[in-house]
């Protein structure tokens, strides 16, 4: 459940990034086929909800980025600091 949190909080992102925007498209068509009167918010919802949505995930997926780096780090100090021990041994 918790191996590999930073790879599901990248993939929890990109869902969530495509699921607003087939929304935003789907509330734009819905305005657009409702009134004359939200016809141009409509239009503008389709093109900029999933721009918005595109970028709101930027934070989601970087924070999963840096859970990943990290744990890469972490298993490159601990192998570091086992072959200084096994150098020191050797010695």
């Amino acid at each position: 459940m918790f191996n590999n949190i930073g790879g599901k909080i990248k993939t929890v992102a990109m869902t969530l990034c495509i699921i607003e925007s087939v929304v935003s498209a789907i509330y734009g068509l819905v305005l657009i086929a409702t009134d004359k009167r939200t016809i141009l918010p409509g239009i503008l919802l389709i093109l900029i909800g999933p721009i918005i949505a595109w970028l709101g995930s930027f934070l989601l997926y970087g924070f999963g980025q840096l859970i990943e780096n990290s744990d890469i780090l972490v298993r490159q100090g601990y192998l570091r600091k086992a072959l200084e021990q096994e150098e020191e041994q050797e010695s």
